[in-house]
This record gives C-alpha cells, structure tokens and sequence, in this order.
C-alpha cells in the first residue's frame, strides 16, 4: 500500500521551546482558506507574466528603443503622480514639513539679525569703521 502524500511544513514543524512558532506557520494567524490561496495563485501568476514578458523585451536581439518595466513604471507613478493616496498625514510628517519650510527662513532672519545687532553695537562704541560705499 502506497504511503499518503508528505506532510507539509506546518504539519512537520515541531515548536521548540527556544523559538517560538512563526507566523506563516501558526494555524491561529495563517489564513489557508481556498479564496485567500486562489488569489495568491493569481498574484503569482500574474508577477510570472510581467517578469515573462519584461525578460522577453530585455533579451530580444532587436530590441525596441525604450524597455518598459511595469514595476517600475508603477513605482514611479506612485511616488510622483499618486502622492496622496500613499501619503499620510500624521504628527510626524506634520512637523518635519513645518521644520523644512519654517526652519531655515526663521534660522536666517536669526543669523541676518544677530549680525545686524552685533555691528550696531560696535558702530555705538566706535570700534566698527563703516567701509566707503557709492550705494
């Protein structure tokens, strides 16, 4: 009589007690119900049919002149024409603009008017000879 089919990882896996049991492993938290692993299936094959089809472009000998890659082409629509649907607003993001856009015109008007103070103050004692100026 013919053994039945191998066990697969998560029935093999023995947990030790050092190490606890991963995630994709655990039946608790992995999902293994058919709809979730069809559209797995679908996803792959799909990724299967770009990266088919992006090697085919890359290998041919005659090559046409631009080699578009769908990931990449994705990849930059989304950082540069789709920004808010992958932005998100938070504390974090809010204050780093406010630091980005305020902080240096505030650091400057600092800077412009420390030195403005410091060279009044010596033009008072007369330690500061203002240079000869047309303008």
């Amino acid at each position: 009589m013919a053994a039945g089919p191998p066990p697969t990882a998560s029935e093999a896996y023995r947990p030790n007690r050092f190490v606890s049991l991963p995630a994709e492993l655990d039946s608790n938290t992995y999902d293994g119900s058919l709809e979730k692993r069809a559209a797995d299936a679908e996803r792959l094959a799909i990724r299967a049919r770009l990266k088919r089809q992006y090697q085919l472009q890359l290998n041919n000998p005659n090559p046409p002149a631009i080699i578009e890659n769908p990931a990449l082409i994705r990849w930059a629509y989304a950082r540069s024409q789709n920004v808010y649907p992958t932005f998100r607003p938070t504390p974090k993001t809010s204050f780093l603009g406010a630091l980005f856009a305020i902080g240096p015109l505030v650091f400057w008007v600092v800077a412009f008017k420390a030195d403005r103070d410091r060279k009044e103050k010596h033009i008072q004692e007369g330690k500061y000879d203002r240079p000869f100026s047309v303008f």
